[in-house]
């Protein structure tokens, strides 16, 4: 099944949603799973600035969800990677060098991640990539919230 499971985030929503899709599998196949966030940077004058201007927030969001899961015992890590142009592309790589099995990621989320990310994604991997759609499209994720606010 899978050994590495490759967890795309920027720290949205979606990606949330796809963090719960990959725990999920891993803990079925047992896989440890490698978080890649891409910090986009602009180019030209503004060369170096984050294309996210919410970019410090969110990696602490991120860095704080990895921690979370590590002191919980699974096997996790967070790779960062800057990058000015195709974060789908740098994501693929990833994936190439540690030999992933999968990437999970949502379809929706934050800067380059909002256009045309996942498209792009399928594309370039090297391994299939599970693309997790928005909440209330997930049967069991909505399910779950109408259990929460008991309708």
């Amino acid at each position: 099944m899978f050994r590495t499971i490759i967890w795309a985030t920027d720290g949205s929503e979606g990606a949330d949603l796809a963090l719960d899709e990959a725990l999920r599998l891993a803990e079925l196949a047992e896989a440890r799973i490698v978080a890649v966030h891409c910090d986009e940077r602009l180019g030209g004058r503004a060369a170096g600035w984050p294309a996210n201007p919410d970019e410090p927030e969110q990696r602490a969001k991120i860095r704080n969800q990895v921690d979370e899961l590590k002191h919980r015992g699974l096997d996790i890590e967070l790779v960062v990677r800057q990058t000015h142009r195709a974060p789908a592309r740098l994501v693929a790589n990833v994936a190439t060098r540690i030999g992933a099995d999968l990437i999970v990621c949502g379809t929706r989320g934050l800067g380059a991640f909002r256009a045309g990310f996942t498209k792009q994604l399928l594309h370039l991997a090297p391994c299939p990539v599970l693309a997790v759609p928005d909440g209330d499209r997930l049967p069991h994720i909505a399910e779950r919230e109408r259990e929460e606010v008991g309708a």
